[in-house]
Parts: structure tokens; sequence; C-alpha cells
């Protein structure tokens, strides 16, 4: 997904949290909604876009194993592999590292790809309705994504999925493990956005418009 299309945890945020324990011990465990503001800002920071990839802010697509820009029409493979690192909203990184596969016209500034990589969080912070959240990887989250792009602009369902798990904490609290199995996904036609899956023992559906 590219980063203006990224899933933004927004003030039309809504939350529906399903077999939660309404007596949540905030000392060991994630509130339900704090839970699902996490699960949503973590997918949100793993949003990706071309640049990211290192194939250029306006689709300039480059030839596996090239380093040199190609100037056919004809859509070119891709198969590289890429790391990024992102600043986290309260302090700390991310750092997400794999591969891509697929192809790219650089003449009609289409791009579709799908990145197979490894999320590893240092120290990363965010703001959630239990207060700041810190999260590391132990050890780390899977992850994909798929990204469509035709004629510059996104095209059909954009996707992700994290599966692993880390540890949390709360202020200078022991770290606590989680484990994670989220899929999310993003309509450019309706500008929907969903997180669904499992998060820290918590059943999340997060669905927002953009």
């Amino acid at each position: 997904m590219i980063r203006k299309t990224s899933l933004i945890c927004s003030a039309g945020l809504l939350l529906t949290v399903a077999g939660c324990n309404t007596s949540t011990d905030l000392s060991t465990s994630l509130s339900p909604s704090a839970a699902a503001k996490l699960a949503a800002s973590m997918d949100a920071s793993s949003s990706l876009g071309a640049a990211d990839f290192g194939l250029g802010a306006t689709v300039a697509i480059r030839a596996a194993g090239s380093g040199a820009t190609v100037a056919a029409t004809a859509p070119v493979a891709i198969n590289k592999t890429f790391s990024v690192t992102k600043q986290c909203p309260q302090g700390g990184s991310v750092v997400i590292a794999g591969t891509i596969v697929g192809t790219g016209d650089q003449a009609t500034r289409s791009l579709t790809v799908d990145a197979t990589a490894t999320r590893t969080d240092t120290g990363c912070a965010f703001q959630t309705d239990d207060g700041v959240i810190t999260v590391n990887g132990t050890p780390n989250i899977a992850y994909t994504s798929h990204l469509t792009i035709v004629n510059g602009m996104l095209s059909g369902l954009q996707t992700q999925t994290h599966k692993g798990s880390f540890t949390w904490a709360r202020g200078s609290g022991s770290p606590i493990p989680c484990v994670v199995d989220l899929a999310s996904q993003y309509d450019p036609a309706t500008r929907i956005a969903t997180v669904k899956g499992t998060f820290c023992d918590k059943t999340i559906n997060v669905t927002q418009t953009r």
C-alpha cells in the first residue's frame, strides 16, 4: 500500500471487539479498545509504497537485477530485496525487510508487486486508550503485502498480513508477550479500510473510511 492510502487511524475509526474479558487487568493485559487501536496503528505503520520498495515515487520501474531504468513500454519483471526503517509515533522504530516480486510498466506508471518480509520493532511506541504502549519484536512478525498501481493510482484491493509475536510494555512495566494474526485491506474505490484477526488474545475488527 502506498503511503497516501495507508490505513491511518482516524476520528472515523469504528471498533468492534468480540469475546473480550470486561474485567481486564491493565497490569498484564490490554483493554479491548487499546488492543484494537494498537493493532490498527501497527498495521498503518507497515503501509509501504513504491518509493519504500526502491522503485521511485513516480513508479519508475527497474528490471530485475538491473541498475538502469527501463525505457521500454513492455512490462518488466521485478524481483529484489528491500529494507525500510520507519520512526514510530511515540518513539522507537520498526524495520521491515524482505523481498518483492511482480511486474511494472514505466510508460503507463503501473505496478503490481507482492512483498514477503519480516517486521522487527525496537522500542516502537504508540498512543492507546491505555496510555503509551511500547512494542519490541520477540522474535518478530512475518509480514506480507500486495500493491497494485495503474496509471499512477491504486487499483483494486491493497492488502497486508501480520503473523507472529512481539512483547509490549506500559511505562517501565515488564514486557508482556502478544501473539498477532491480522489481515487488512484497503479498497480505493470505496475508501474503506479494515483490519481483522486476533491480537493479544482479542478479536479485532476495525473499519474506517478515509
